[in-house]
């Protein structure tokens, strides 16, 4: 079972990609130190920062602790339903046991 803290450093490892911890964190507002504990597992997570990440990265809690299995669906359909290039796209996340082989 993979746990939320495991989750959110993986995250954060995923957005941060190449970037160093230090200048990563001085993008997103939050100190080096911060980042280094939560990618270590280290780290019990303020909500105050959880809602400094979902700012920052225009995501919704859900997309920080995804559950296997869990379709996605982005971006929204345009609430006109009109032909504006918005089209909803199914994710299936590489753990659902559902994918089609």
């Amino acid at each position: 079972m993979v746990h939320l803290r495991q989750r959110l450093a993986k995250f954060i490892r995923d957005k941060r990609g190449d970037t160093p911890q230090r200048e990563f964190a001085r993008k997103i507002g939050l100190a080096q130190s911060t980042i280094m504990r939560i990618e270590n597992l280290d780290q019990n997570v303020t909500l105050e920062t959880l809602e400094q990440l979902c700012k920052v990265f225009h995501a919704d809690v859900s997309d920080l602790f995804p559950l296997p299995g869990t379709p996605k669906i982005y971006p929204p359909i345009s609430p006109s339903g009109g032909h504006d290039g918005a089209t909803a796209i199914h994710e299936k996340l590489p753990n659902d046991s559902r994918r089609r082989k």
